[in-house]
């Protein structure tokens, strides 16, 4: 029997473990799943804390604040990580609509809840919006603020991206709002084994929307990989 590959997966702002939980369901036996939240004040306590509690060479999947946060981690070990999956993500310059975000969700946490769940899925995906909303309610608005202000005070990567030579898969919905395809591409110009891959009629967070065609992307993508090969069998 093939080895499973040791997975770790960093939630989006706000989302827990379900974000994934099709996905992995879907990837079955191919991989050793770990689901990983750390809200730390910056992107960087939040990597060295992942970094401790993550085995000792792994697949990193991450989706948007949790794609940031995996690229940090990424570009702080890269020799642990065999390879990256990067969804919704936005690596381009902090704006500082983050700290906003997170006065909001301190002050008003229902509201802002109630709005993000209305842009991070397609409008016409009622499931997936009050799956998003469940997931918000029990990360609760702490948590979502502490990971909104570490998003808006990252460190700019853009000239470091080329440093990540390990083989990357970056997934854009054609539908996304806040981290649209040309952010994507840009990102997967900027590193030297990524692949970008479109989904259509599909928002800011893949694995929750079309989880079973996001997981067969991943696992396509695992199986050209000669390190993952054996997967695809």
């Amino acid at each position: 029997m093939s080895p499973r590959l040791p997975t770790v997966f960093i939630p989006a702002l706000l989302c827990d473990e379900m974000l994934y939980r099709d996905v992995i369901a879907a990837l079955g036996d191919a991989i050793e799943p770990q689901v990983l939240m750390s809200p730390q004040a910056s992107l960087a306590d939040s990597a060295a804390d992942i970094l401790a509690r993550a085995p000792r060479t792994f697949a990193l999947v991450g989706t948007s604040y949790g794609a940031n946060l995996a690229l940090a981690i990424a570009l702080a070990a890269p020799e642990r990580v065999s390879s990256l999956w990067l969804m919704g993500c936005d690596a381009s310059d902090p704006v500082a609509g983050g700290s906003d975000l997170a006065a909001g969700l301190e002050a008003t946490p229902d509201a802002i809840i109630a709005f993000l769940a209305g842009i991070v899925v397609r409008p016409a995906d009622q499931a997936a919006s009050a799956a998003f909303k469940a997931m918000a309610h029990r990360v609760g608005s702490v948590a979502g603020a502490a990971q909104a202000r570490a998003l808006a005070g990252r460190d700019d990567i853009w000239s470091r991206l080329g440093e990540l030579r390990m083989p990357a898969l970056i997934l854009s919905g054609d539908e996304d709002p806040i981290a649209p395809p040309a952010c994507g591409k840009q990102l997967a110009l900027a590193m030297p084994q990524a692949r970008f891959e479109l989904m259509s009629q599909c928002g800011h967070l893949p694995s929750l929307e079309q989880p079973a065609r996001a997981a067969a992307l991943f696992h396509a993508f695992l199986g050209e990989d000669p390190a993952h090969s054996h997967l695809a069998r």
